[in-house]
């Protein structure tokens, strides 16, 4: 059963529907425009309720960019041909609204709709105006607003021009920079405008020479290694936050030359990690990027509640390369895309691609440390408070919730964004989305398939198994292994501070202080004797169930791989083809 079936024969790019969407998103954007800068004497009542109708707004424009992406619209306005419809806009669009929806008001907002009118102008001018003023919007005055509007340069000159690829080369360094010292989720903006531009002219271009494309894989990797490097050293939560960003914008610039302008086997499944890529990832980090600019903005707010913990988890397992999550899903693609390269290059060809792979995973495992950093910084944030000034628990945050909800959707439904956002990139037309296809993230080419839902049915069976196991047997199938070990492998050393003084972890933070104030289990010091002693309880208490979890993982840890396996010979027996 075809989800899809019969819209491409009656929606056509004259079409009154692809009118009416593309009419109703310029209206949309001019009245967000007005929301935006408006002042409270002039709305008004309405100004009251200025974040509920430009939060309804920013919903009505995505849910009308959803639309056309699924019935593939594409056209221009035959009485006004400057603005229209076509490749990647409307999944952009799409994107946009989540990040407009939690900017909230101002220049913020407005540098949002200037993007989002940029994306759909027809002309290079007029396209290169509203970004270059979003730039300017969003970099608040000073030398970077000389200096960045030079980023969309590229899109008034040829595509086949011979300063194109290095002014796209210019263009990859200056959104990177944009990206890594923005605050909030509008840092995900120049990253967006960058990729848009990049993917447009890549695709007039062609496939290049050996020096371009190594030039444009440099710089990819520059600005990945220079926001890694700013996630992992950085004493600020924005800046770190912000750090993560500019790095994966690097690592999608590294997938999108791949894509486009490589010699190369693997290219369509290069698309589809560029696609994965701008999904579910996407719209966790706009999570993470809304919740270190709300607890900058008041310090003494923190997040206290357990819904709170939950969220800050989930999104930075969404984020990260974790199976089956976003991150991951984007690696097993580009791994994928790496073996078919392989397969049909010489061995220069093939020693190169694996060393650009190896890259791009040394790149992702230090964000993971990035990671850490952000949500041990965001769970227990580093200003000394005073005895009278107790950190204020943070309410319900719709916003990180909302960014989370819908990267939990695309990750276990990573079909349906596959089949919304097939022209985000150049490529051959995705057939149409079928059911068996909606949780499955399908190469034609090799005929590799993964299913995010299956991974995680895997592990919780494999777990129930054997919890199942040692109840019903009364005994662990593999006792635990006593032998003497170093005492540095003991466990994990504890950290003495002054008396009177709280932790802090402003700074580089040591990874195994992280990892426990991801999961609470560090308490502050205060004056309350009875609450410093409980939080040491805890902490030993913690401490003592992971160690007892790690070891009981590594014991029996031969019963999993085995249910594991056992499982999938089963499955392969009667699903296999």
């Amino acid at each position: 059963m075809v989800l899809s079936a019969g819209f491409h024969s009656r929606l056509g790019p004259g079409s009154i529907f692809t009118s009416f969407v593309l009419c109703s998103l310029l209206a949309i954007f001019a009245a967000l425009g007005v929301f935006a800068v408006l002042p409270d004497r002039l709305l008004r009542g309405a100004a009251v309720w200025r974040a509920e109708i430009m939060g309804s707004l920013w919903a009505l424009s995505g849910v009308l960019a959803i639309v056309g992406a699924a019935c593939k619209l594409e056209g221009e306005l035959s009485w006004f041909p400057v603005f229209g419809l076509d490749g990647p806009a409307l999944p952009m669009l799409a994107l946009l609204a989540f990040a407009g929806g939690v900017a909230g008001s101002g220049a913020a907002a407005l540098a949002c709709v200037f993007v989002g009118v940029g994306f759909l102008a027809l002309s290079p001018l007029v396209f290169g105006l509203l970004t270059g003023t979003a730039l300017v919007l969003l970099t608040a005055g000073g030398w970077r607003s000389v200096c960045l509007p030079f980023a969309v340069l590229p899109a008034c000159i040829p595509a086949d021009s011979p300063f194109c690829v290095p002014l796209l080369c210019l263009t990859v360094l200056l959104m990177g920079w944009a990206v890594s010292v923005q605050k909030g989720p509008t840092a995900v903006l120049p990253g967006m405008v960058g990729l848009f531009l990049l993917g447009r002219l890549l695709a007039e271009v062609g496939e290049l020479s050996v020096l371009p494309q190594v030039m444009l894989v440099a710089s990819g990797y520059l600005v990945a290694a220079t926001g890694t490097y700013q996630a992992i050293r950085d004493k600020s939560l924005v800046r770190i936050a912000s750090g993560l960003c500019a790095a994966w914008y690097g690592i999608l610039v590294v997938a999108v030359a791949l894509a486009l302008v490589s010699s190369f086997g693997g290219m369509e499944t290069f698309r589809i990690a560029i696609i994965l890529g701008m999904g579910a990832p996407m719209l966790a980090l706009m999570g993470l990027l809304w919740l270190a600019q709300w607890q900058q903005a008041e310090p003494k707010r923190r997040i206290a509640s357990l819904s709170g913990h939950v969220l800050v988890a989930g999104l930075l397992m969404l984020f990260s390369t974790m199976p089956p999550f976003g991150g991951f899903a984007v690696l097993w693609s580009l791994l994928v895309g790496t073996y078919d390269a392989i397969a049909v290059a010489q061995p220069v060809g093939a020693v190169t691609v694996m060393l650009l792979l190896t890259l791009v995973g040394a790149i992702m495992a230090l964000m993971g440390a990035g990671l850490l950093r952000a949500g041990a910084a965001l769970l227990f944030p580093s200003t000394v408070f005073q005895p009278h000034q107790p950190p204020v628990a943070a309410e319900f945050v719709w916003p990180g919730w909302i960014c989370a909800g819908a990267a939990t959707v695309l990750v276990l439904l990573p079909g349906v964004w596959l089949s919304l956002a097939d022209h985000l990139v150049v490529g051959p037309v995705v057939p149409p989305l079928k059911w068996n296809r909606i949780a499955t993230i399908w190469l034609e080419g090799g005929g590799a398939s993964f299913t995010p839902v299956f991974t995680f049915l895997a592990l919780g069976a494999a777990l129930a198994a054997a919890a199942m196991l040692v109840r019903l047997l009364g005994f662990l199938p593999f006792g635990r292994v006593i032998k003497p070990v170093p005492v540095w492998r003991q466990g994990a050393p504890i950290i003495q501070q002054a008396e009177g003084r709280p932790v802090s972890y402003e700074g580089a933070a040591p990874l195994w202080p992280a990892c426990m104030a991801l999961f609470g289990l560090v308490a502050e010091t205060r004056k309350d004797k009875r609450l410093a002693r409980r939080g040491r309880v805890a902490l030993r208490y913690g401490r003592r169930r992971l160690f007892q979890g790690a070891e009981w993982c590594e014991t029996q840890g031969l019963v999993l791989i085995l249910l594991l396996l056992g499982g999938g010979l089963l499955v392969g027996l009667f699903v296999g083809k």
